[in-house]
Order: C-alpha cells, then structure tokens, then sequence
C-alpha cells in the first residue's frame, strides 16, 4: 500500500470582511512518501494559500489536512509548535536568517529550540554543513555571504532536523539563473538523502521542471497535473504548454 506524507481533502479557505472572497474551493491532493511535487498557477489562483494552510500558516475555513497521519489543526498551541519544529521544513523565497548570528546558529536554530543534545547537534551540523557545500562560510555572517549561498544556509536550517515534508515557496524567485539550477539540484539530493517529500510553490516553469509531479491551480480549484517523462524537456514544454493554455505568460504564475 502506497504511503502518503500529506492528504489533503475538500479544502476550503474564505475571508470575510466587507466582501467575503473563497480563495480555494474544495481541493483534495494527496503527496506521496518521497515524491516532489511543484504547485503552479496564475497569480490570485490560491497557490500559495494553499501551501500557507499546509504549513498551518493559515487555517482552513474546512476540509482536512493530514500531515504523517496528524491533523496539526486539531493540536494545541504547543503540540503545534513542536509538530512545526519536528515535522515540517521550511524554505522562504527571501531566506528568513537572523542577521546577527553566523551560518552555523541560523543553521542550528531549529535544534536549540528543541533543546536537542550538544553531541547530537554537532554530529547533524557536519553532516548538513558538508552535504550542502557551505562548511568553509560557516562561520560568517549572513550579510557577509551570496544569495545562493544564503538559500543553501536556509535550506540547511530546513532540513536539519529531516523534516518528512519540506515546503517551499518560491526558493528560487531570489536568485540568478545558476544559483537557481544549483538549489533545484540540491533539492533533488535532499529528496533522495533525507527521504523527504517536497511541496513547492514556484512561477517559474523551468524550477517546476525538476519535480516529479506538477500540479495546478486556477481560481481556487485544482485544474490540472502532469507527470515528468524520461524526457525532461518534453516535461518543460508541457508545462510551459499548460501554462500557456491558462491564459498568461511564465512572469503571471
């Protein structure tokens, strides 16, 4: 039986005010143990109100979400905050670090927070270090350091702890061309390192190109998947052939 990292079922998210407005309209989606998956979709679609009620940023108007076989929104406001630190990882498009501390205590945070034991902190600390190519930065601070190099600090940070699910909303929108291939790259050996899943949020067809699975979004609603070939410029195109029919240009999503 195949296992499922996240399974979300008949999401809905609405904000009231003045005007009421439903954002996601009934989404069910379900991420498999170690799959990649990038969320794509027209700017207002709810993309990225999607990947905020996953990431408990933003709480669901109903449906459920199910995370490790846990719903977080049914944990109180410290199960939930060990369930964040514990279960998932997170990697922002504008890094996140704290600018007053090195590489090594931006990396370290999530561990200290958990007040996780000093030898089992230093062990996980050179593996990350080492695994992401950053162990000769580690000792600068983050305004001393590139932006390719700040979203490897970040990534580290993520999945030090080997989070199952890691969410990411655009990782890439930050960076040069190189510095993005590099983190898509790094993506895919954390997934095969680590055993995580991945949910990404990304505008970019070519970043969308290195998951497994892209889904889409439009109005609220899941509009359309594909899968990667062999091939992966076929699954460019594809893509960008998806995109194209939803009406806008790789600048729009």
């Amino acid at each position: 039986m195949e296992q499922h990292t996240l399974t979300v079922d008949q999401l809905y998210k609405e904000y009231t005010g003045e005007v009421n407005y439903k954002v996601l309209k009934g989404i069910d989606f379900q991420l498999k143990k170690n799959e990649f998956v990038a969320v794509m979709g027209p700017s207002g679609s709810g993309k990225t109100t999607f990947l905020n009620c996953i990431s408990t940023i933003d709480r669901p108007t109903s449906g459920s979400i199910i995370i490790n076989d846990k719903n977080p929104y049914n944990l109180n406001d410290e199960q939930l905050a060990k369930f964040r630190r514990n279960e998932l990882g997170f990697i922002f498009q504008d890094f996140n670090l704290v600018h007053t501390l090195t590489v090594e205590e931006n990396i370290l945070l999530p561990l200290t927070l958990d007040e996780v034991d000093q030898t089992a902190m230093s062990r996980s600390l050179e593996e990350i270090l080492q695994f992401l190519e950053i162990t000769d930065i580690r000792q600068k601070r983050t305004f001393e350091i590139s932006g390719g190099q700040k979203q490897r600090v970040a990534i580290a940070r993520a999945v030090i702890h080997q989070p199952n699910l890691l969410l990411a909303d655009e990782p890439t929108g930050n960076l040069d061309s190189k510095s993005a291939n590099s983190v898509m790259q790094l993506f895919q050996s954390i997934q095969d390192h680590f055993e995580t899943s991945l949910l990404m949020v990304t505008h970019d067809p070519y970043v969308a190109s290195f998951a497994e699975r892209v889904i889409f979004i439009q109005d609220g609603i899941l509009y359309n998947e594909i899968h990667r070939s062999e091939k992966k410029q076929q699954f460019y195109q594809e893509i960008m052939d998806t995109l194209t029919f939803l009406g806008g240009g790789k600048h729009e999503f």
